[in-house]
């Protein structure tokens, strides 16, 4: 649960307050990105079969299509994507220490949830030796 409160704080300090906001197209557009990945990632594992805490739904089932065939965790990437381009819309140097920080608090919550993964879904362990976590191909 604190990966899940830490999240949530961190992505607050990243978006208010809203005290420099300066236009930006490359954030634009990586919000626009991070939105579409989310509404497809959506679409694709319904709400009930997902959780926000790191600990596999009873009745879930393993989605491994959709944005799960590129990367393990793309609501996580939506929120790491999202919250970059909101950071180049009201850059400050704390905003940029919390963002690094939910990454860290990601990449930790994504290792939690894996390890449970893995004892709840038996092929799960053979999706994660071929499927990045987080960037398509790169990580």
């Amino acid at each position: 649960m604190i990966y899940v409160i830490a999240q949530f704080v961190l992505l607050m300090a990243i978006v208010w307050p809203a005290n420099t906001l300066q236009f930006s197209w490359f954030g634009l557009l990586l919000f626009a990105i991070s939105t579409v990945i989310g509404i497809f990632t959506l679409i694709t594992n319904r709400p009930g079969n997902f959780n926000i805490r790191p600990h596999p739904k009873e009745t879930g089932e393993l989605i491994v299509d959709g944005p799960y065939q590129f990367i393990r965790h793309p609501m996580y990437s939506v929120l790491l994507i999202g919250a970059l381009g909101v950071l180049f819309w009201q850059f400050s140097l704390y905003k940029l220490i919390s963002w690094v920080l939910l990454a860290i608090i990601l990449i930790l919550k994504s290792r939690k949830e894996e390890a449970a993964l893995c004892i709840h879904y038996k092929q799960y362990q053979r999706y994660r030796e071929k499927t990045n976590a987080f960037i398509p191909w790169v990580w």
